[in-house]
């Protein structure tokens, strides 16, 4: 029986060697990649959003703008940053309540360089958070070291703001920490499923839901892509949308004559 096996495994071990050697990709498109998608695209949303407002200037606003479009991407969640001036030297909570007054804003996060602060303020009842820069800045970090530092803190102030606490899981943003030393060294750069699940949830009571990201072949299939914006995408809008030039016939139902 032993025997049996073994010359079995051989033989489908060989037929796989063969079909290895013998099956060569053709030049041009990889084997098993997909058909031109026309890039990701997101449809269009009427919804709260989460806003992110920037008063700070140690951090380029660059990078700010390329973390929050990851976090949006990650949560799917309608999170926008814009740039904004307050007053440091006093108290920021009224900004932070006048953020979330606006029309379309379901929740927020303000962020701010002022020594008198925390690293963060979170105010769940006031639907806002606060990210102070002027903590991050302790023992004179290298600009990369910042970047890093703020970006893991970014992750956790919008989480925070949408209701998601410390979670247990390693791999995640969100496990406690206390020191920027245990900050810099131990913390991932990420959030988990179940804060996301969280902000989901929280967001939906403020008004904020998720938002729809998708191929542009895949919109223009599901029928919300807007008008193409590039060749590509006029190939793709042309091939969805052009009418079949084989139709299928079907032919009338007759009716049988009794005898």
């Amino acid at each position: 029986m032993k025997k049996s096996v073994f010359l079995i495994a051989a033989a489908a071990i060989s037929c796989y060697v063969f079909a290895a050697d013998v099956v060569k990709p053709k030049r041009g498109r990889p084997r098993g990649s997909s058909r031109p998608s026309g890039g990701i695209v997101e449809k269009s949303y009427s919804g709260n959003i989460f806003k992110i407002i920037n008063a700070q200037n140690s951090i380029d606003a660059g990078h700010l703008a390329n973390v929050a479009k990851k976090i949006r991407f990650n949560t799917l969640l309608p999170i926008e940053a814009h740039a904004g001036t307050i007053n440091n030297d006093s108290c920021p909570f009224s900004a932070a309540d006048k953020l979330v007054s606006e029309s379309k804003v379901g929740a927020g996060l303000l962020i701010v360089e002022n020594e008198n602060l925390p690293l963060t303020l979170v105010a769940p009842e006031r639907r806002w958070a606060i990210l102070n820069i002027a903590r991050l800045k302790a023992d004179a970090p290298s600009m990369e070291k910042l970047n890093a530092r703020f970006e893991k803190m970014l992750w956790c102030s919008v989480a925070r703001a949408l209701g998601a606490g410390y979670s247990s899981y390693k791999p995640c943003v969100l496990i406690p920490f206390k020191s920027l030393n245990e900050l810099d060294t131990s913390i991932y750069p990420q959030l988990c499923p179940e804060p996301i699940n969280k902000m989901i949830d929280t967001g939906k009571v403020y008004g904020i839901h998720t938002i729809t990201i998708a191929s542009y072949r895949t919109a223009c299939q599901q029928g919300w892509a807007a008008q193409p914006t590039n060749a590509v995408q006029k190939a793709i809008w042309d091939e969805v949308h052009a009418m079949p030039t084989s139709p299928i016939k079907i032919k009338p139902e007759t009716k049988k004559v009794k005898e």
